[in-house]
């Protein structure tokens, strides 16, 4: 059980959700009810975040995703974003059966920006955590699992916290609602949070796992951050 106390560990600030949602949701009259082409889908998207934050919108289909089901990747370059280029890139992953053109209605559209606005969030601290060591490369802890290597990697386990802070508040409705079934965390079910149940497969369900240890106290920082 965690005890629930202060913690002298910080986090890096994020860009606010609501505005990052906002920004998405001014693309909702050009895609909702439209038959859009991935590529014409993709600029409408970085219409409405690509100069605010300095991103790039592509796509790419995949196999394992069918007709209609959407996904993305994000990445963040920071040599772009030294020599002032965009330096975010998000990735659209949908099915080649919509090669022609795709038609998202507004509950559709809600998820979209949902799980974009967790991305772009995701990317921003990144940036910020670059810009604030003055892009200077972290130290990288040593782990013989390639998915611990990166999970365990200090700037993720951060951004993945506040991933996770956001899941959970969406899914159990308030702070003091996640703190509670925080402190059990290895049984919070993987449909409440993908991300933290990522985490509990790759650290054994180990609650006393160092890495896991500290992705908990990020998301308990993130949940009185976001809460604001």
């Amino acid at each position: 059980m965690i005890i629930f106390s202060e913690f002298a560990e910080g986090i890096t600030k994020p860009v606010s959700m609501s505005v990052i949602d906002k920004a998405l949701s001014s693309s909702e009259s050009k895609i909702v009810g439209k038959d859009l082409k991935p590529r014409a889908l993709s600029r409408e998207i970085e219409k409405s975040v690509g100069k605010k934050f300095g991103i790039e919108v592509t796509f790419k289909f995949v196999p394992s995703l069918t007709k209609d089901d959407m996904s993305a990747n994000a990445y963040y370059d920071q040599e772009d974003d030294i020599e002032g280029d965009p330096s975010i890139t998000i990735e659209l992953l949908m099915s080649a059966e919509n090669r022609n053109g795709i038609n998202i209605d507004g509950k559709g559209f809600d998820a979209l920006t949902f799980n974009l606005s967790k991305v772009i969030a995701h990317e921003m601290l990144h940036k910020s955590q670059a810009s604030n060591r003055d892009f200077v490369k972290p130290f990288k802890v040593s782990f013989t699992d390639p998915k611990q290597e990166y999970l365990g990697r200090s700037d993720e386990i951060e951004a993945y916290a506040h991933n996770i802070a956001v899941d959970l508040l969406r899914n159990y409705g308030s702070r003091k609602d996640v703190l509670s079934v925080l402190k059990n965390f290895t049984r919070i079910p993987a449909t409440k949070s993908p991300d933290l149940f990522a985490y509990l497969v790759v650290f054994g369900m180990n609650k006393n796992n160092d890495v896991l240890k500290k992705l908990i106290k990020k998301v308990i920082l993130y949940l009185k951050e976001l809460d604001k």
